[in-house]
């Protein structure tokens, strides 16, 4: 058990470096000059391990690191300031990876006096990470192989007492499911396999119980804000909308655009939609949950009560979990989905890359690629959902075609072969998320370039999936470019941060109010222009970390069918991505060259000289 010291300095970050293999315990101290041009989080991690991993690290070896990440605005009044972030190597795409959770763990975390875990090497055995009251240890788990989730949660608290929050991994992930999950309460940190990574250094739990209050520099000047933002919450009728529905809302709007992907992005119209909508889900709402200290309560509890999924019970599904275990597998039975999404959440698995992952098998079964005998006699047929269930139950046992599936998309049709390649959705190795970029140009350019691959929260341009305004043209190519780039660098800045992107785009609170908060909470100040600079940086930092992985423009790509098979159906009919003239402006509004590769005279306007050696190699 080794003591910490007190944190004093507002404007320095802690961080605490455990190397499992050795099972050292040493302390850093992060500068206040790096959090002002990395801000947190997500940027953070982003400039540490760019600094610290070697390029061709094994995402699986020792020499990976793990970083859990909190920002100065996380564990203070500051509203919908709830995510910590994961950053690591990607188990599933190579990529740099960034995953963020909300809930309470964050802010536990950061009341221990650290702000940032460093996770090195690999421990013999299974173990957990204790950080209570000012001490950390490192104990055996062993005893908690193998348990589920919440299990895994309820055994701790159990026996360390109430008061603590666990972050920690299923069995989906100790059997190396690349899409594995870590889970906190019934939050993910879902995409990209960070699960995975955390089970190879066999680190099961990282369990928190702070003492400390977490301050700010300018404590009257913090509340001032903070009260302002909350007003305007209170005054915003589409926040009350959204904290009754959350983001199951959205479901319609997009399947009304023609973008909803129906059968592994066969069409954009799901024909069952209104059969597992938001008013549908109320039914099986029974209570309302929230994350610390936000006042918007968005998250619903949902129980199946009858019929054969009786007795489940998740926290959502949200949106994407509605989509991927949904239209993705032409399945509109809400009972399966949140059945589906509680398994998820025990095993530890991305509900997005698991649904994706079936509905690239139900497609190749529809074929013929694969058939009874390669699924294990399963009639893997979309709206299935029992034979998605029992196949969702192989994936994290990887079991049969289960264990082709568990290596993702990308790997499964390179081992399943006969052209499944084509119907493999995926960018760099990240299966795609729920919106058809067919029909929405701009999340064509959000998905081929986002760090982590083909995932939809780096950009989400929503202005073309759900009609916000100012209204833009989702079909049109031009000005495509800027527009992303805005919303990436905004992403950016609330994911170092930590804050809820829904509340934000539905409270009323603007970037301005981002800087002001951070302002009145590290005492340096930033206006807007400097906070937005700071995205731009963290998101440049991320590219560079990719381009020295050996990533570029060639892999800048999306799936053939949406380049080249038109929207068959639909509001979005005739439509694909014109990526090539989309990438070229988007490269220039980056200030890239026309491969897609960082220019020197970009990285010596964001202060990054120190990366221009990289550009040579």
């Amino acid at each position: 058990m080794r003591k910490i010291s007190g944190k004093e300095d507002l404007s320095l970050f802690r961080a605490l470096r455990v190397d499992l293999t050795t099972q050292d315990v040493s302390e850093d101290t992060i500068e206040k000059e790096t959090i002002a041009q990395f801000l947190g989080g997500r940027g953070l991690g982003a400039k540490i391990l760019y600094d610290e991993l070697a390029p061709g690290t094994n995402p699986l070896g020792p020499e990976n690191k793990l970083l859990f990440l909190t920002s100065p605005l996380l564990g203070t009044e500051a509203p919908s300031c709830v995510k910590y972030c994961v950053v690591t190597k990607s188990p599933l795409s190579g990529t740099i990876l960034m995953s963020l959770a909300g809930g309470f763990f964050g802010s536990e975390l950061r009341s221990t006096g650290y702000d940032v875990l460093i996770i090195e090497g690999r421990s013999e055995r299974s173990v957990y990470l204790l950080l209570d009251k000012g001490e950390v240890r490192i104990g055996n788990a062993e005893y908690l192989w193998g348990m589920p989730t919440d299990e895994t949660q309820h055994y701790l608290k159990e026996r360390l007492g109430e008061g603590i929050r666990v972050a920690c991994i299923g069995p989906a992930a100790e059997k190396l499911v690349r899409f594995a999950s870590i889970i906190s309460d019934k939050r993910a940190v879902g995409r990209g396999g960070a699960g995975a990574v955390m089970a190879s250094k066999n680190l099961k739990a990282i369990i928190a119980r702070g003492k400390k209050e977490v301050g700010v520099a300018d404590p009257k000047e913090f509340h001032k804000i903070v009260t302002a933002i909350r007003k305007k919450y209170r005054e915003s009728e589409k926040i009350k909308l959204f904290g009754k529905y959350c983001t199951p809302r959205v479901l319609d709007l997009v399947n009304q655009r023609g973008i909803y992907p129906t059968r592994n992005y066969q069409s954009g119209v799901f024909e069952g939609a209104t059969r597992i909508d938001a008013e549908v889900h109320q039914r099986f709402v029974v209570r309302k949950l929230t994350c610390y200290k936000c006042p918007v309560v968005c998250s619903n509890l949902a129980v199946v009560r009858q019929g054969p999924y009786r007795g489940a019970v998740t926290e959502g599904p949200e949106y994407q979990t509605l989509w991927s275990f949904g239209g993705q597998c032409g399945n509109d039975c809400l009972e399966a989905i949140i059945a589906a999404d509680e398994f998820c959440d025990k095993f530890g698995m991305d509900t997005i890359s698991a649904g994706n992952s079936i509905g690239f098998a139900m497609e190749c079964y529809q074929r013929g690629i694969i058939t009874r005998e390669d699924t294990g006699g399963l009639d893997l047929r979309f709206g299935n959902h029992q034979a998605m269930i029992q196949m969702l139950r192989n994936i994290a046992i990887r079991e049969g075609l289960g264990d082709v599936l568990a290596q993702g998309v990308r790997k499964a049709a390179q081992i399943i072969g006969k052209d499944a390649g084509r119907y493999a959705m995926h960018v760099k190795g990240l299966e795609m998320a729920g919106y058809d970029p067919r029909g929405a140009k701009g999340m064509g350019i959000s998905f081929a370039t986002s760090p982590r691959g083909g995932c939809h929260e780096r950009g989400l341009v929503t202005r073309e999936t759900f009609g916000s305004l100012p209204p833009i043209d989702r079909f049109s190519l031009e000005g495509k470019g800027k527009v992303v780039r805005e919303v990436q660098d905004e992403m950016t800045v609330l994911d170092s941060l930590g804050i809820c992107v829904f509340p934000f785009h539905n409270g009323g609170m603007d970037i301005l109010d981002v800087a002001e908060l951070f302002s009145s909470a590290t005492g340096m100040k930033c206006d807007s222009d400097q906070i937005m600079k700071a995205g731009e940086r963290i998101w440049n930092v991320e590219r560079m970390f990719n381009l020295r992985e050996g990533f570029g423009r060639k892999d800048d790509a999306l799936p053939r069918r949406l380049l080249e098979e038109p929207m068959p159906e639909g509001p979005s009919r005739g439509n694909v991505v014109e990526l090539d003239q989309l990438l070229t402006d988007y490269y220039t509004q980056r200030g890239w060259d026309k491969e897609g590769k960082v220019t020197p005279e970009k990285l010596e306007e964001l202060g990054l000289k120190d990366l221009l050696s990289v550009l040579s190699k």
